[in-house]
């Protein structure tokens, strides 16, 4: 998920089951709630070390506990102190004009929103397909629900709306001078909530649906091995499957709805290489081993060079969700020996793929 819907989505819990609380509690929450994300400046670095960082540390379980310590820390560093006098510092938005009295919170109740933070960002990435490493760094395998796209614009719009609607009734109703003693937003970041919550049932319900309809049928004549259907960021009722034969991996659009004709023949197959000494010395790469562990669907493609061959392999996944931006490959040569002369990680745009 975009880190734009996790910072609403955090500033929506925090106004939904944290209302009038400060600043600085505000902060803390929207920290937890979005700094997962920093694993995607890993992108600046080159395709190999964003194929190993993106969803991984920041992500896992044990990553995780560490954004809470550090998201917890941070919100109560930034706490005011109390003054000489034993007041308590006025905050911020404690101040004339506000509704209601803000609620000061203890290290307990910073714990836990926090916490409520960092577990939703992981569980809305879990909904995607991109896959959590959630065991990191003892195991490297990816999870993914595969219910939601990695942008989902419904979700934004539900979130927005809870956020700023109530912004603007807020407004209207003090100019005419209308006096609401419950706490601004809340209502609406709740309301915006609950209505993600049914979104995603929703699309966890059609993408099981495709997943049935994938699996009742055989392609070119061959029954499925794996399979996974894969959301679309426009519409609920076709997903982009991707289906692994014995001989074979085909990408088809399939519609979730049991009534909608499927084909599965209008699906673009290709056919996989027959295992051979070149693959078996490209998968023993450490290249290909760290590909391997975060692609779902690995096509290889095995071409003659000047010098030896030249083995490539994708994931079918970002050709079925049409995803080129973020794709990477990794490039294998090897010399007439069937010796490793090169191994690379790099981004799909720039090889030339069969």
């Amino acid at each position: 998920m975009d880190p734009l819907t996790h910072a609403f989505a955090s500033l929506a819990l925090a106004r939904g089951f944290f209302p009038r609380r400060p600043w600085w509690f505000v902060l803390g929450v929207l920290f937890a709630g979005t700094i997962a994300d920093a694993d995607l400046l890993s992108v600046l670095f080159g395709p190999g070390p964003y194929l190993s960082s993106r969803h991984t540390f920041t992500h896992a379980i044990a990553g995780t506990v560490v954004v809470i310590l550090v998201a917890s820390g941070i919100a109560l560093i930034l706490r005011p102190k109390s003054s000489p006098s034993g007041k308590p510092i006025r905050d911020a938005e404690n101040a004339p004009g506000k509704t209601g009295p803000r609620k000061d919170a203890g290290i307990l109740t910073v714990l836990i929103a926090v916490t409520l933070a960092a577990a939703l960002h992981v569980l809305m990435d879990l909904s995607t397909s991109a896959g959590v490493a959630l065991l990191w760094p003892w195991r490297e395998t990816r999870f993914a629900w595969d219910w939601l796209p990695g942008v989902d614009l419904w979700i934004l719009v539900f979130l927005l709306a809870g956020i700023l609607l109530p912004e603007l009734f807020g407004l209207v109703a003090s100019e005419i001078g209308t006096k609401d003693q419950a706490p601004r937003g809340r209502t609406g970041a709740i309301a915006a909530l609950a209505l993600a919550l049914i979104y995603i049932g929703a699309r966890a319900t059609l993408h099981g649906n495709a997943v049935a309809q994938m699996d009742a049928h055989t392609y070119r004549g061959e029954s499925p091995r794996r399979l996974a259907a894969f959301a679309d960021p426009f519409s609920l009722m076709n997903w982009h499957g991707v289906v692994e034969t014995a001989g074979q991996i085909c990408t088809v659009i399939v519609p979730a709805l049991e009534s909608a004709r499927f084909d599965p023949e209008s699906g673009v197959c290709v056919h996989k290489p027959e295992d051979s000494p070149l693959l078996q010395a490209a998968e023993h790469t450490v290249a290909m081993k760290k590909f391997l562990q975060a692609a779902r669907f690995p096509k290889a493609s095995v071409g003659v060079t000047e010098d030896g061959t030249e083995v490539v392999v994708r994931d079918l996944q970002d050709a079925a969700e049409n995803e080129p931006r973020f794709a990477v490959v990794v490039r294998i040569l090897l010399d007439g020996d069937r010796q490793v002369t090169s191994q690379r990680t790099v981004w799909a745009a720039k090889v030339l793929l069969k």
